[in-house]
């Protein structure tokens, strides 16, 4: 038996042959083959090679290795990780058995502790393995994160879910670890077929025979929240909570950790608190001062909801105890803590920071690669990583080689189709033997003189959303140019960390080219010219009128002519009631957006990213924006641009209460350009998104286009009013949003967004909630800035009859202005 036919058989996607030759083999022979099978496996393969050579070569390798350390690292290296969700457990058994190794425990223990977390596609084929090595090794049941959620999707998939639970050997081990872990509560939340077949309601019906089960699923679920996290990874334990139907005496049991829980809690969490002591009072298990306690603490929280529950509980108890109804009064007719005033204050002007000096060493790269990798995609760091790569590609090819090799395949936090392309990037930096289909691909794309085609560029685009492809575009570009033309410099690393780059230093870079005779790469160069402020330096116009090269005369048109922006169009968006439609149920009644129509005469890269088309109803599925300080640093003199690119998903975390990418933002405020109706829209949808943290990064931004003169307060509020007043922005998070802004300094900012916000509000029949709200944060702010006008619908308000709040606050303001 050698070592060659064992290759063949495996490059033959042979695994019965594979197991023969590990059959036939003595143990001397099977430990000589590791090492060319552990090399073959680090050879860049295409895709579809790859996998399907993969249970092959999975069996050769577990049937040749000598630990399991040696084996588990070969088998989660590169593409072959992936190849495990589709690896047959039979034929691996079969080889351990067949060498009856001594670590076949310690194989099972650390494969688990390698699962990916990931529910996507095949991650169960991979937990099956384990699964398989778990039971027939014998060892301990692992209880990590990753095995948890395979259990769970095990569990909840099996044709009868009661029975798999009841029967399964990691029931009793893993059931405590569902509250251990803090990721599991998408995994508990899944509905399969939202029938009463799935996980939690066997859970449920589990614990309902087992008194000792079901202790542990309620102070569970208590522990869990305890704990706090996103809405969404709570929401299964509240909902586990609820199907559980605690009952009066357990709800007594736990007593101190509803109140924790009323205390800090979401709303929803605090709720489903507040019902569980309110049971047990109601069958006299709360004494009197806990219940004082709880009222406390619900009295004092913003959800009106929570503060009208905690108000009918006390009555009844006021009507149960007698003796504490004075007690009761003082509670609800304490003083409610007065509003404080804002104050208005300069506001500080965003400043980009540098982007800091050049990587100085290949150890520094190196350093900085593997921060890149592991998810620090800070602009900082993106752009000195190219940047060196770039000049040690010129300087010591050898030396960047064996700094970059180590690094391709090491494991990277998700990064959609840019990892792929950075990884490209990486192997022709570390002049990989052969080329990857993915690299020959790329070469295709770009002409011979380093230019690339308009509809070979979307193509670089592939899942990434928005202005990612900018940058997609630009490590394309590197895959192929590093090889077939490298230059000592790129002409895009910014000079400030918002991506902005100095026109100065630009012209420094085209000089040094023409000095030593080459040109920079198409993609890189625009990009560069993206990247210029608005205003420049006449000496630096007058010195790039010198440059003789064609990057140098483009360089001085775009110096000396208007900056290049797009035509940005209004666009109402509205829901398809077709009951045909897919996304019906996913679409709001009304979405406002933009659409760029590109500058005449736009370079390729200026036309892709400056070209927005919007059709006739909302995206229901809009995307995620992932890392939005690489969406700013692509256009940082186009906010205007950015915020139209990304208006569909900062509308979703409003109108449809999706969440995150509200840091965009924040980083609009360091940006420049004009600002138009997608900077005021995206603004508008940002103060009224779901997300606190979303809300926040909103507020930062409102703050620095104040700060800068650039808001316009008045489309803003606009845009707020008459999108909630059409029912799709609630009043409450804006007024809250704003509130904050105002107690930061932007009085008379918050003044103007209220008062423009409020003129659709009044016009309804009907006033929508917390409208009273904003009306009292308006009186607060004219009151602090002197305000001395107000909209007439506003005014108007005031002479109507009754005594509700919000027609006594617009009293208040009409006399507030008349003064």
């Amino acid at each position: 038996m050698t070592a060659e036919e064992l290759l063949r058989a495996v490059e033959a996607a042979d695994v019965t042959t594979v197991v023969a030759w590990v059959r036939h083999a003595d143990e001397k022979q099977r430990l000589a083959a590791f090492a060319g099978l552990a090399a073959a496996a680090r050879q860049d393969e295409d895709w579809q090679t790859s996998q399907r050579r993969a249970p092959a070569r999975i069996v050769a390798l577990v049937g040749c290795a000598s630990t399991a350390k040696k084996v588990v690292t070969v088998l989660h290296r590169g593409q072959l990780r992936w190849g495990l969700r589709a690896a047959h457990p039979g034929p691996v058994l079969e080889v351990l058995r067949l060498r009856q190794v001594p670590w076949f425990g310690e194989f099972a223990q650390l494969m688990a502790d390698r699962l990916p977390l990931d529910g996507s596609w095949g991650a169960f084929g991979h937990w099956r393995l384990v699964d398989v090595l778990v039971r027939e090794s014998g060892c301990a049941v692992p209880t990590g994160e990753a095995f948890t959620a395979g259990w769970i999707d095990a569990m909840r998939d099996a044709a009868d879910a009661d029975a798999a639970l009841r029967d399964s050997p990691y029931t009793a081990a893993l059931v405590p670890m569902l509250f251990t872990h803090d990721r599991l509560g998408s995994r508990l939340d899944y509905q399969f077929e939202q029938d009463a077949r799935g996980f939690v309601p066997a859970l449920v019906r589990l614990g309902a025979g087992d008194s000792a089960v079901r202790r542990l699923l309620v102070e569970g679920c208590r522990s869990r929240l305890l704990r706090g996290g996103k809405p969404g990874e709570l929401r299964a334990y509240t909902r586990l909570h609820e199907a559980l139907a605690v009952t009066a005496p357990e709800a007594a049991a736990g007593v101190g950790d509803y109140l924790r829980l009323v205390e800090a809690g979401n709303s929803t969490v605090a709720a489903m608190a507040l019902k569980a002591l309110r049971g047990a009072d109601e069958a006299g298990l709360l004494a009197w001062d806990t219940l004082r306690d709880v009222a406390g603490l619900a009295l004092a929280r913003p959800e009106k909801t929570l503060v009208k529950a905690q108000t009918t509980w006390l009555r009844q108890a006021a009507r149960r105890r007698p003796e504490h109804a004075a007690e009761v009064a003082a509670l609800l007719s304490g003083p409610a803590s007065p509003a404080s005033e804002p104050v208005p204050a300069a506001l500080p002007v965003p400043v980009a920071s540098p982007l800091g000096p050049p990587l100085g060493s290949l150890a520094e790269l190196a350093e900085e690669v593997s921060a890149l990798l592991a998810g620090d995609r800070s602009v900082p760091t993106v752009e000195r990583v190219l940047a060196a790569i770039a000049y040690w590609r010129v300087r010591d090819q050898e030396a960047l080689a064996r700094t970059v090799r180590p690094l391709v395949d090491a494991d990277r936090a998700w990064w959609g189709k840019l990892a792929e392309q950075t990884r490209e990037m990486l192997l022709t930096a570390s002049v990989a033997s052969g080329r990857s289909d993915r690299w020959r691909q790329l070469a295709d794309l770009f002409r011979t003189d380093g230019g690339v085609q308009a509809q070979a560029l979307r193509k670089m685009r592939g899942n990434s959303s928005g202005l990612h492809l900018v940058l997609a575009a630009r490590l394309a570009e590197m895959s192929v140019q590093l090889n077939r033309h490298p230059v000592p410099l790129l002409m895009a690393t910014p000079t400030h960390a918002n991506g902005r780059l100095e026109p100065a230093e630009l012209l420094r870079r085209l000089e040094q080219a023409e000095r030593e005779g080459w040109q920079p790469w198409a993609l890189d160069f625009e990009q560069a010219l993206l990247r210029l402020p608005r205003e420049t330096d006449p000496q630096v116009v007058t010195a790039a009128l010198r440059l003789r090269s064609p990057a140098g005369a483009a360089f001085a048109r775009r110096l000396s002519g208007p900056v290049p922006d797009p035509v940005s169009l209004r666009r109402s968006q509205h829901a398809d009631t077709k009951p045909s439609s897919y996304s019906y149920q996913q679409q709001p009644a009304v979405r406002r957006v933009v659409a760029l129509k590109p500058p005449e005469h736009a370079g390729l890269l200026v036309l892709e990213t400056m070209t927005v088309v919007r059709y006739d109803h909302p995206t229901w599925a809009p995307g995620h924006l992932e890392e939005p300080q690489l969406w700013t640093a692509a256009l940082p003199s186009h906010r205007e641009v950015v915020a139209a690119s990304a208006l569909p998903i900062l509308a979703a975390n409003a109108d449809l209460d999706f969440d995150g990418g509200g840091l965009l933002l924040a980083h609009l405020a360091e940006c420049a350009g004009p600002v138009g109706p997608a900077v005021n829209l995206a603004l508008a949808y940002g103060l009224a998104a779901r997300s606190a943290a979303d809300r926040i990064a909103a507020v930062d931004g409102l703050l620095g286009l104040a700060a800068t003169g650039d808001l316009d307060a008045a489309a803003v509020g606009r845009e707020l009013g008459e999108l909630a007043a059409a029912g799709v922005l609630k009043v409450n998070r804006f007024a809250s949003a704003l509130d904050e802004a105002a107690q930061a300094g932007a009085v008379a900012a918050v003044w103007g967004i209220a008062v423009a916000a409020l003129v659709p509000l009044v016009a309804l029949d009907k006033a929508r909630p917390a409208t009273a709200d904003l009306m009292a944060l308006a009186v607060r702010c004219g009151r602090a800035c002197g305000a001395a006008q107000l909209p007439p619908e506003v005014a108007a308000l005031a002479e109507r009859g009754g005594s509700s709040r919000l027609v006594a606050q617009a009293r208040e303001l009409r006399a507030l202005v008349a003064a």
